[in-house]
């Protein structure tokens, strides 16, 4: 006696066969949406640019060391402070803060400070989280920069 053959759309080994090329074409034009659709933050539109203006770069960090820039960071509350440790040059009146933040740039903060009457600078932050942040100080007027890893806790003065 013979068995009766069943339709090749009732095997299961057939819709194996067929699945699993289908399930990676969807999975793949998924991920292929995803993709054109949403902007990759983390690469700049102007890399050609900020290539050339590298150098500058470099000699504003060089000025920095060479004029022996020491100071001292504190954040308390949405109050930035900074306290001018060392330098071989007179205080500017302004400087430019950026706190960047490793992985989340909604975390990011800027801040202009202000030359207090005891030498010290003052600006008001965004809030921010203890952590690490990536350290920004610049003074355009003078044309120096320095840039360093931090710990940033709420109270707690850190050197620069």
């Amino acid at each position: 006696m013979t068995e009766p053959q069943r339709p090749w759309y009732k095997e299961p080994y057939i819709w194996m066969l067929i699945g699993f090329p289908l399930s990676s074409v969807i999975v793949g034009s998924f991920f292929i949406t995803i993709s054109v659709l949403n902007k990759d933050t983390l690469v700049r539109d102007n890399y050609y640019k900020d290539g050339l203006a590298y150098n500058q770069e470099l000699q504003w960090d060089k000025k920095a060391l060479s004029l022996d820039i020491r100071m001292e960071l504190v954040v308390q509350g949405n109050e930035l402070r900074l306290q001018m440790i060392n330098s071989r040059q007179t205080s500017p009146s302004t400087l430019k803060v950026t706190l960047g933040h490793p992985t989340i740039p909604a975390k990011d903060r800027e801040s202009h400070l202000q030359l207090t009457e005891d030498k010290g600078y003052l600006g008001f932050i965004e809030s921010t989280e203890d952590g690490r942040y990536y350290l920004l100080v610049e003074s355009a007027e003078q044309q120096w920069r320095i840039r360093k890893d931090v710990w940033v806790k709420n109270g707690v003065p850190a050197a620069i």
